[in-house]
């Protein structure tokens, strides 16, 4: 018997690797839906566009963020833009996302006590001004993932890389492709102690982004749509006939499937000391009830040293099956 299956296939949201690591980044970020890629009235994300390190800067901008998360997870960052005169610039940024207090269980169901998975990603952002209008970017980032005490942690290296053009009418656009050449490389023989266990690679999608936001003196809109493809490796087996004798023959087969989302943000300055955003996302254009919904507000506080903001972001994540709550300090060195 021989298991066939299409070559590409529409992916469900969710499920692929490295996914905790695109939760967003900073409460600004995950108030607009994360339609970011385009924006730089909010402040310099690279994490969204690698174009973006590319934006004049006053002063080092640093952000703190940490996130309130049901299902005993968590979500930390933290990053820093500088500039490179006469016309570049570079970000740094962590990511830590993980989940506590995981019950564990033996392979025949026995407990073996709780222990804790996570992901972290280092990052850095190189962007330059080709022009008043038009800046290019590249990160490089290094992942890894921890995802059990007996389980050898995960590495990988990617690559990210954006333009950006700025119009005569206050108009933004933006293209990014982002994680190429990144994958988690996993090998659960000492996990599970299984002879025929093998080296398995599991790719992060590549995602390709199209954004576009109208910044006006004091309101701001984007929109992002982003596509996913991701390749995996199945394996079926079937049972054949060698000189009589019946033998399992192992198939292995690329699968290549894909994913289109759609987000969109706003904000508006309602007061030299008040911001207010909102964002609504589409995590999967193939299902219509995947859709999430985000708000929040900064807090311009009256210093002259450092420049403070608080920021906070209400997120009800895709399906709204659960929320979160995300602070974070903007202050600017």
């Amino acid at each position: 018997m021989m298991l066939s299956i299409p070559g590409i296939l529409h992916a469900q949201d969710g499920g692929f690797a490295g996914g905790a690591l695109h939760t967003g980044f900073s409460a600004r970020g995950l108030a607009m839906g994360n339609a970011m890629s385009a924006v730089t009235s909010q402040g310099i994300y690279s994490f969204y566009n690698p174009a973006l390190a590319a934006s004049e800067a006053q002063q080092k901008q640093t952000d703190l963020s940490i996130a309130s998360m049901e299902f005993d997870r968590y979500l930390q960052t933290a990053g820093v833009h500088f500039q490179l005169p006469p016309s570049a610039g570079m970000s740094f940024m962590i990511i830590h996302t993980g989940i506590r207090d995981i019950d564990g269980r033996s392979v025949s169901g026995y407990p073996t006590g709780q222990f804790d998975a996570a992901d972290l990603q280092l990052r850095g952002d190189f962007g330059i001004r080709l022009s008043e209008k038009f800046y290019g970017g590249i990160g490089l980032k290094f992942s890894m993932a921890d995802y059990h005490p007996e389980l050898e942690k995960a590495t990988s290296f990617g690559i990210d890389v954006g333009v950006l053009l700025k119009t005569e009418s206050d108009f933004n656009i933006a293209l990014s492709i982002k994680d190429l050449f990144a994958g988690y490389n996993w090998n659960s023989q000492s996990l599970y102690g299984l002879d025929q266990a093998q080296n398995t690679l599991d790719e992060f999608p590549t995602r390709l982004t199209i954004g576009t936001a109208y910044e006006a003196s004091k309101w701001t809109v984007s929109a992002d749509y982003e596509y996913l493809i991701s390749k995996t490796e199945l394996t079926s087996q079937q049972i054949i006939l060698i000189e009589g004798i019946p033998t399992t023959q192992k198939i292995s087969e690329d699968v290549t499937s894909t994913l289109s989302q759609l987000r969109f943000g706003s904000s508006v300055d309602l007061h030299e000391r008040f911001t207010l955003r909102g964002g609504w996302g589409l995590p999967s254009l193939e299902n219509s009830d995947s859709w999430n919904l985000s708000t929040g507000f900064s807090i311009h506080l009256p210093f002259d040293h450092l420049k403070p903001s608080i920021d906070y972001a209400f997120v009800k994540e895709p399906y709204r099956l659960s929320n979160m709550h995300v602070f974070s300090l903007r202050l600017n060195l």
